[in-house]
């Protein structure tokens, strides 16, 4: 039943159970005289309806703020995770969600597939041409990040203008599949702003984790940002697997 409907259920209730007092007073009126029966009869129905109008409207505003109060608790734990500029996990719920993988992984015997992203000269974007054009490469790019990883893999934004996807139970040749993807797709992808196309490339570090039993948060971290780094020195634009 729709919340929004007890109030004129139980006023229904009521009213019913109400029309069942003339009953009684006639058979009442029948055993002794008394005129007041009669208006009983009149005012009990209307006295029903309204108590149950009453309640079933206190219980309809409960329910009514039971439902804002659980919308204002998803609202604000979206807040607390979400990235509010591209749409994608913060940096904490990343970090969170690769705790969290490492130990099913580690559970379970699983491979962790690790890669961190760059956007090349985005600082020269920003200077250049203001931090609307920035933000509106960091929303594209994210979009084109989203496009070529599995369902499985988690995307988050690491900080600025780096990117860290998680990928579980990838194998080799699949996280540098998918980091080859998103290189292909940032050189198709048509980036434009104020009527004016323009070209991002990104650098991508890449790593395959099959033994993760000496493998923590720290390393992971450090491994493919290692990877990225070598990929920014060897010239940006380009995938590289450590």
């Amino acid at each position: 039943m729709n919340w929004q409907q007890y109030k004129y259920s139980l006023a229904l209730g009521g009213m019913v159970l109400g029309l069942a007092v003339p009953v009684v007073c006639v058979y009442l009126s029948s055993l002794w005289d008394f005129d007041g029966f009669a208006y009983l009869s009149f005012f009990i129905p209307a006295a029903f309806t309204g108590f149950g109008f009453l309640i079933g409207h206190l219980i309809d505003q409960l329910l009514a703020q039971k439902v804002q109060f659980s919308q204002s608790n998803m609202s604000l734990r979206e807040q607390s995770i979400i990235d509010e500029l591209t749409g994608q996990y913060n940096r904490r719920h990343i970090l969170l969600e690769l705790d969290k993988e490492l130990e099913r992984a580690r559970r379970y015997k699983h491979t962790v597939g690790g890669i961190m992203i760059d956007v090349d000269d985005f600082k020269k974007f920003n200077d250049r041409h203001g931090h609307l054009m920035g933000d509106y490469i960091l929303k594209e790019v994210t979009l084109v990040f989203d496009h070529c990883i599995r369902t499985i893999d988690v995307l988050g934004r690491y900080g600025g203008d780096e990117f860290m996807i998680i990928l579980p139970e990838a194998t080799a040749e699949t996280s540098t599949i998918v980091a080859e993807r998103i290189k292909k797709a940032m050189h198709e992808h048509p980036f434009t702003f104020k009527k004016r196309p323009f070209k991002v490339t990104c650098s991508i570090g890449v790593h395959f984790f099959d033994d993760l039993t000496k493998v923590d948060k720290a390393d992971f971290i450090d491994t493919i940002d290692k990877a990225l780094y070598k990929a920014k020195s060897a010239g940006k634009d380009r995938v590289v697997t450590k």
